[in-house]
C-alpha cells in the first residue's frame, strides 16, 4: 500500500527548524458514485479503519453535497463528530478534522430525495510521534500550560497563536511551517497517550486555514514567518478569537536587556514525559541577543515548537516568532523572527482573505414562503462598519406581510434547523431586538410590509461588546403570519454580517 511521509521543510542553517514529521498517508480509495438519498436520513454510511492509528484525518477526492446535505465523520473511540456542508467542505479542502483513534464512521445525512450526492475518499493521514531536540541546559524546564491563545498546527506539527490584528482573526507561526502546509489550527490540545502519541482536540476546537489569507517568508533565521487566518469552525460557527476570547498583543522588541526574561509557549515533543508530547508547555529563559530581524533566547524548545510566541515577560507582549533551535548545555541560543522585521510588518499592514478588514454581508439558509405565496427577502443596505454610526448599515426584510408584528434577532452561530414550517437560521444564545410593525398597505393582507433594524446604531451604542471590528454575527427576522397553513409565523433566510473598520 503506498505511503508517503509528510515532513517539514529542512532549512540550510547552522541551527535547525523545529517542525518534525508528524504523519504518514495511506491510500483508502472509496467512491460512492452519484446517488439520490432514499427514505432514510442516513443516505450513506461506511467505516474507515487503520489498525493501531493514534489519530487519523480523511482526505476526500470529491465531496458533492447538494442542498442541506451534511457529511458527518464520527470517531468510534471518543464519539467526537465533525460535520461538513458544501461550503465548509470547501473551506477544509475536502479533508476532515483530525480525529482520535483508528476507526471512524463516515455518513451523509440528507432529506429523502436529495441528489445527486457523491463522496469519494482518497486517503487517510495517520499520526507519528516526532523526535526531540534543543534543550538549553541539562534539565528541561518546560511545564504544562493552558494559554488559550496558543494552538497546534497540522500537518506541519508546529505551534501558532492568535493576535490582535484589525479583525481579530489572525494567527502567526513560522514560515517554514508553511512548507508541509498549515492547513488546520487546533486549540485546547489534550494530553497525549502514555506512549507519546498525539491526541487531537475536539472538532469544535479545530479550524480550517484560509489559503487566500496566508502570507509567508522562508529565508532562514530572521526571515521566517507566516501570517494567516482561519475560517469559522464548521460545528460552532465561531472563529478562534470568538471562542477563546483572548489574543496576543504584538510589540517590536525594545532595546536589548540582558537581564530580561523571555517566555516561550508551544507544542513541542517531550521524551521525558510522553503524555506531555505535542501538548502545550511553557518555559522561560534569558534574552541573549536582538537585531532588526532576529531575537535570540535560551528558553527550552523541542521539535514542534516552531512558530511559538516569544514573549517579553515584563509586558506579556509577543516580540518574536520562534523558528530555530540550536541550544546545547553550555553554548548557543534559540532564534526567532522579530515582530519588527520589515516583510512581516508589511504583511500585517495588508491582511488578505478572511483577514481583510472590510465589512461584508451575505445570506444563507432558506426563507419560509408566507401565506400569500411571497418569499421574504433579507438584506443589508451597506456593509457594516465599526465607525459608520447610526444609519450606516440597516438590515431589512421586504416582501413580508403588511401590518404584522415582527422582530430581528441575532447571534454568533449559523444554523438551518427545521422550525415552524421553515428554518431557524441562528442557534445558541441570541439577542432579540424590540418588536416592530411591518406597516405597508392598508388591509387586505398583501406582501407590502417592511421590517428594518439599524445595526450601525447598535454597533455605535456599545451596548453589545461582541460587535467589534472583524466580528461576524448572523441574524434573521421572525414575524406573525396568522393565515399560514403550518404555524402562524413568518421567517426570512439568515444574514451573515462581518463588521469592518
Amino acid at each position: 500500500m503506498p505511503t508517503r511521509i509528510l515532513g517539514s521543510l529542512i532549512l540550510a542553517s547552522a541551527a535547525f527548524a523545529q517542525s518534525p514529521p508528524t504523519s504518514y498517508e495511506v491510500a483508502r480509495p472509496f467512491d460512492s458514485g452519484p446517488f439520490t438519498s432514499g427514505t432514510s436520513t442516513i443516505a450513506l454510511s461506511f467505516p474507515v479503519e487503520v489498525g493501531g492509528a493514534p489519530w487519523m484525518q480523511l482526505r476526500f477526492a470529491r465531496v458533492e453535497l447538494p442542498g442541506r446535505a451534511l457529511l458527518r465523520i464520527t470517531s468510534l473511540r471518543d464519539g467526537a463528530v465533525h460535520d461538513l456542508d458544501a461550503t465548509s467542505a470547501t473551506q477544509w479542502s475536502n479533508t476532515s478534522a483530525y480525529m482520535n483513534g483508528d476507526a471512524l464512521v463516515v455518513e451523509v445525512l440528507a432529506e429523502p430525495g436529495t441528489g445527486p450526492i457523491r463522496v469519494a475518499l482518497e486517503s487517510v493521514i495517520v499520526g507519528l510521534p516526532p523526535p526531540q531536540a534543543s534543550i538549553c541546559a541539562t534539565i528541561d524546564d518546560r511545564v504544562p500550560s493552558d494559554d488559550r491563545r496558543v494552538a497546534r498546527v497540522l500537518p506541519a506539527g508546529c505551534t501558532a497563536w492568535t493576535i490582535l490584528d484589525c479583525n481579530q482573526r489572525g494567527l502567526l507561526t513560522a514560515g517554514h511551517c508553511y512548507g508541509p502546509g498549515v492547513a488546520t489550527a487546533m486549540f485546547r490540545v489534550p494530553l497525549s497517550t502514555v506512549e507519546g502519541y498525539s491526541e487531537m482536540s475536539a472538532p469544535e476546537d479545530q479550524y480550517a486555514v484560509d489559503p487566500a489569507s496566508r502570507q509567508f517568508q522562508i529565508g532562514g533565521i530572521g526571515a521566517d514567518w507566516c501570517y494567516f487566518g482561519c475560517f469559522a469552525n464548521s460545528n460552532t460557527g465561531l472563529t478562534p478569537y470568538q471562542r477563546e476570547g483572548v489574543a496576543f498583543t504584538l510589540q517590536i522588541p525594545p532595546a536589548f536587556d540582558a537581564a530580561a526574561t523571555l517566555r516561550l509557549t508551544g507544542h513541542g515533543y517531550d521524551a521525558n514525559q510522553p503524555q506531555w508530547s505535542n501538548t502545550q508547555q511553557t518555559a522561560t529563559g534569558p534574552w541573549t541577543g536582538v537585531s532588526s530581524t532576529t531575537v535570540d533566547h535560551r528558553a527550552d524548545t523541542t521539535g514542534g515548537s516552531s512558530g511559538s510566541p516569544v514573549i517579553l515577560a515584563s509586558t506579556g507582549a509577543a516580540i518574536a516568532i520562534h523558528t530555530h533551535g540550536g541550544c546545547d548545555p553550555t553554548t548557543g541560543s534559540n532564534h526567532g523572527t522579530s515582530i519588527g522585521q520589515a516583510q512581516l510588518q508589511a504583511a500585517l499592514a495588508n491582511p488578505l482573505g478572511v483577514l481583510a478588514c472590510g465589512g461584508s454581508w451575505s445570506t444563507y439558509c432558506a426563507a419560509k414562503v408566507n401565506s400569500q405565496g411571497c418569499t421574504p427577502v433579507i438584506a443589508a443596505g451597506a456593509n457594516p462598519s465599526f465607525s459608520g454610526g447610526p444609519g450606516s448599515c440597516v438590515v431589512s426584510a421586504t416582501n413580508v406581510l403588511n401590518n404584522q408584528n415582527g422582530i430581528f434577532f441575532y447571534g454568533l452561530t449559523p444554523a438551518a434547523t427545521p422550525f415552524q414550517g421553515g428554518f431557524l437560521c441562528v442557534r445558541g444564545a441570541v439577542t432579540r431586538t424590540p418588536i416592530q410593525n411591518a406597516g405597508g398597505n392598508a388591509p387586505p393582507t398583501d406582501c407590502s410590509g417592511v421590517f428594518s433594524f439599524d445595526l450601525g446604531a447598535r454597533i455605535a451604542s456599545g451596548v453589545d461588546p461582541r460587535l467589534v471590528r472583524g466580528a461576524t454575527i448572523v441574524g434573521q427576522f421572525w414575524s406573525r403570519d396568522p393565515l399560514s397553513p403550518s404555524y402562524p409565523t413568518g421567517l426570512t433566510s439568515g444574514i451573515r454580517l462581518t463588521i469592518g473598520p
